[in-house]
Order: structure tokens, then sequence, then C-alpha cells
């Protein structure tokens, strides 16, 4: 700026030198964007050569008024005003360049070339070859060409989207080249100039710093703006369902074309719609939530979900994660149709635990879960029976009618048992024609009145045969409850006995297992031989059979709690 005036005053220096700390200060600042360390650095480093320039200008001003020889203050001065127009130089091109430190350097090569011929000048007009008016020019030239070209690298970079910081600095620096320009003419201007440009300067720096913030982020929106399209096209043709629900209020942010279809989603009102909407059960979108929160991402969980055009839930097999989707966070889900797949599973659950004729639990499940239930009804202390039930004359039916007439027997029986009873009784088909039914907090006395509602109601059921004959059948049940014993198998085979003596006593009738019979029970398992005990087994058709019995092989310390 080449304004020695400023240290013709004590207030002036002052300033100036608290505006140029100013400078630094922002500029270190501004500095630690990385494409701004180059060019302000060097701007930073020109002005504090320029403002040594000034200095160096008013002492040969004052050793000239004092009558002593100036040539060394002169070619001083003039070396730093050189320096500070190099410097000046290199970071104009690095405005223009915008390369880095390295890259600045070699694209200033030029100048630091231009640098040291003028060093070369500087030297021949002060000493060698002493001229006054070209010395003077010269205080002029070196600050005039750097203000200059500094003005047109700072305008090359009103091209970017932000520009506050350079627009400021080129007009503090068309100002300062006007200034010295009128210099040329011997119009001079005030010492003010000098710390209203550091301070403007400073400004400016920030301003960059600030712009320079606004670019790295408007790049990084754009940036996320094309990972999200870029999402939205891998979700747009991904074969499976996806949904991202927005983490904070479960709002669905973008559905793809597979989940509008399965979810039955209007596609332009996505974002009324939450992904809670489509659970069915409020327990298992729970257990989803604290997996993902857990562990951040899950992976074929399974979903039972429903969709606002159907009542009918279906299973569905999704994995989700944790992403940030246009400054959200958002839960990523995909999901896979295993409705067909859970079908099966049921199917097969069926299979293992019904009887496929009559489609009643068979006898594995029921001896499995009525020790579940007797476990229950012992701890709450509640009483419990078992039905043993079997079809009079079955084998006759099937002799008669043939074995087609004698499954429609076993169907209706079956049908007509689970309608009479209750939903948390159990009923299944032990095998044969014989089923056995656990009636929980149901007592003997009880239990014997439901059997007599029960075989009064089988009675009434009439079958058709092939050529339309009616067939009617009955059964005998025998009875056995919690007054007997706790263990499953031994309640099935005290039933059985009771249903033996239904039969003996001329069936189509109940018969309770009663105390006196489990003591005589008791007597003959002690008396009878090892050899008729090994002679004897259970069989399911009592009708040819009557020394048979359930109770073989039943250890008589099972009835010891209740004799």
């Amino acid at each position: 700026m080449g304004n020695y005036e400023i240290f013709s005053y004590t207030y002036g220096l002052n300033m100036s030198l608290f505006a140029l700390i100013c400078l630094i200060i922002s500029g270190f600042f501004a500095a630690q964007e990385k494409r701004l360390l180059s060019p302000i650095s060097f701007l930073i480093t020109a002005i504090v050569f320029d403002f040594a320039g000034s200095w160096s200008e008013k002492l040969a001003l004052n050793a000239y008024e004092a009558g002593q020889g100036i040539e060394t203050y002169v070619m001083f001065e003039l070396l730093l005003f050189l320096v500070s127009m190099i410097f000046m130089l290199s970071a104009a091109s690095s405005f223009i360049s915008g390369s880095s430190s390295k890259d600045s350097f070699y694209a200033s090569l030029p100048v630091w070339i231009l640098g040291g011929l003028g060093g070369i000048a500087v030297i021949l007009f002060t000493v060698i070859i002493p001229a006054g008016d070209i010395v003077n020019n010269m205080r002029l030239i070196f600050p005039f060409v750097s203000f200059l070209y500094l003005a047109i690298g700072l305008a090359s970079r009103f091209n970017s989207s932000h520009n506050n910081g350079y627009v400021l600095a080129f007009g503090v620096t068309v100002i300062l080249a006007v200034i010295i320009g009128l210099k040329f003419f011997n119009i001079y201007t005030k010492w003010y100039i000098t710390p209203m440009s550091y301070t403007l300067f400073a400004l400016s720096f920030l301003l960059m710093k600030t712009n320079s913030l606004e670019d790295e982020l408007e790049k990084s929106e754009q940036e996320i703006a094309k990972y999200n399209r870029r999402i939205e096209e891998i979700i747009k043709s991904s074969p499976f369902p996806i949904i991202i629900s927005r983490l904070s209020d479960d709002r669905i942010i973008l559905a793809n074309d597979n989940a509008i279809k399965l979810f039955g989603i209007k596609p332009q009102e996505t974002d009324k719609y939450h992904l809670k909407d489509f659970f069915a059960d409020s327990d298992n979108r729970r257990l989803l939530l604290e997996r993902i929160e857990e562990q951040k991402e899950v992976q074929d969980f399974e979903v039972l979900v429903k969709t606002s055009s159907t009542d009918t839930p279906f299973w569905l097999l999704t994995s989700a994660n944790i992403i940030d989707y246009n400054y959200d966070v958002a839960l990523y889900s995909a999901f896979q149709d295993i409705t067909s797949r859970k079908n099966r599973e049921a199917l097969l659950q069926n299979q293992a635990t019904r009887d496929p004729l009559t489609s009643l639990y068979n006898r594995r499940y029921f001896e499995d879960e009525v020790k579940k239930q007797i476990i229950y009804s012992k701890n709450a202390k509640q009483p419990y029976s078992v039905l043993m039930i079997d079809a009079d004359f079955f084998k006759k039916v099937n002799d008669t009618y043939g074995h087609k007439v004698g499954d429609k027997v076993l169907i209706e029986l079956a049908a007509r048992a689970e309608r009479a009873l209750r939903d948390k009784d159990i009923v299944a088909r032990y095998g044969g024609e014989e089923f056995v039914v656990f009636l929980p907090d149901i007592n003997v006395s009880q239990a014997q009145k439901v059997a007599d509602r029960l075989r009064e109601s089988i009675a009434s059921v009439v079958v058709y045969s092939d050529d339309n004959q009616e067939v009617r059948f009955t059964v005998s049940i025998g009875v056995s409850s919690s007054d007997i014993s706790d263990n499953v198998d031994t309640l099935i085979k005290t039933a059985d006995e009771a249903l033996y003596k239904a039969k003996q006593g001329g069936r189509n009738r109940v018969e309770i297992f009663t105390k006196e019979d489990l003591k005589k029970f008791i007597s003959d398992g002690e008396q009878m031989s090892n050899e008729e005990k090994k002679n004897l087994h259970p069989i399911y058709d009592k009708e040819n059979s009557a020394e048979i019995s359930l109770l073989d092989g039943v250890d008589t310390k099972d009835f010891a709690d209740k004799g």
C-alpha cells in the first residue's frame, strides 16, 4: 500500500499495527481451509513486506531531511516492495489456479524469476547507476502491479456460488490500486487508508472461510443427494419389498413398488403411513425394535403383518438396519413373504400333533400336554379328570359295513366329542376306536356327569353306509381323576380299566375308577407272578379279550400317594 504517513503519527501506527495483527489472526484462521492456505499465506506475507517497505520509506525520508545518505534505505525499501509484489503475484496465481501449496509454488515460479530481474534493476538504479525518477516510479509500480494482478486473481473466483469474501477483497484491492495510481499524479491519501485496508482484508478472509465452508457443505449436500438417488434406484429395482422409515416418528419416507403392492400403500400418500401400522402383533414389533436398538442391524427376523385391505395377517421375513437418509436417522427394512413357508411349517406341526383321520390331537401330543396341565393344576390346587372313550362293537361295524363306514363312525364320534366339550378340554385319539379326554378343573363327580352327557350325545349320532343304511353306535366311558394319581400314564390306564369295567357291565355306560378299585389292583398286581405279567400286554380291542388290562406293567408305587 506504500503509505509511509502512518509512521508520522503514533496513533496512526498503533491503529495500523492493531489492524495488521487482526489481519494475521483472521488469515491464520481462514488458512486452515486447505484451498485457502496458499493464497492467504502469500497475501499476508506480501502485506507484511509492504508494511515493512513503507517503514523503510519513512526512514529514507528522515535520513534525507537530516542530510544523510539514503541509498541504502532506498535500496532496502525497494527490495521490500519487490518481495511484497512477488508474494502478492503468487497469491493471485494461487487464487487463479486453486491449487495446493506445492503446486502454487511451481505456478508462481515465473513470478519469482521476474522478481529476480526486478532485484537486479533495484540494485542497478540505486547503487550502480542512481536514478531518482526511476526509483520513485518503482515505489509505485511494484504495489500497483501487485494489486492489479491480485484483483485479477480474486475476480477468477467470482464464478463460485459463494463468493462474498472474494468480492470484498476484490473491491479493496481495486480501490488500493486506484489510490496508488493517483500517486503517479502526486495525489496522496491520508494515513487511515492503511488500517482500513487491513481491516477490510481481515473481514474478507473470514468471509472466504465462510464461503469455502458453504462450498463444502453444498458439495456434501450434492454427494448426499447423489447417494440418496443411488439408494432410491437400488431400492426401486430390488426384487424384494423395501421400506425406509424415519426412526424418530416411524413415518415411511420411501417404499418401492413391491412394498407398495405388498402392503397396499397408496403411492401418492406414502408419507401418511407409519411402519407400525402394518404390524399385526405389537409384541413382535417391540422385540424387533429392541434387537435393532441393541445390534443396529437385524437379519432374517420373522414379523406378522397386516394390510388395510385385508384382516388376514401374513408372515414376512425382514432384514433391517439403521442408515442416514436425507439428514434423518432412518430404518431400512427389506421384506420377503414367507407365508407359504409358515403354512408348510404349520401343516407339518399339525401332522406331528394331529390324528390324520379325525383331526384330533394324537397320543403323543396328549401325553406331553397333559403332563404340563397336571403340573399347573397341582400348583393351583385344582382337580382334574381323564375320560377314556371306546366305540362299542366297533369291529362288528367294520365287518358289517366296511372300514369306510367305520372311519365315518370315528370321525363323527370325534366331532361330537369336540363340540360337546369346552375349549380348554383336551380331546385326543388314543388309538384304534379309543379316545381320551383331559378335563381340567373337573372333579370325579363332575366328570361322571360330563361323561354321561357325552355318551348320550354320541348315541344320537347317525351315519349312513354306501347303500344308505342308518348306522348308529354307542360308546363306553371310563373315568379316572386326580384322586387316583398325578401320573399321566397311570391316569390313562386306570381310566382304561374303568372303561373295561363299563364294557363288562353291558356297554353304553360310564364307570368310575375308585379308590377301592385302586386297592384291588394293587393287591392283584402284587400277587401276579412275573411270568404272568410278561405274557400280558395292552391292546385296544377288548371286545374279545376279557382278561387283558392296561394296568399291566404299572408299578404299584404310582398309586402310593393316592392309596
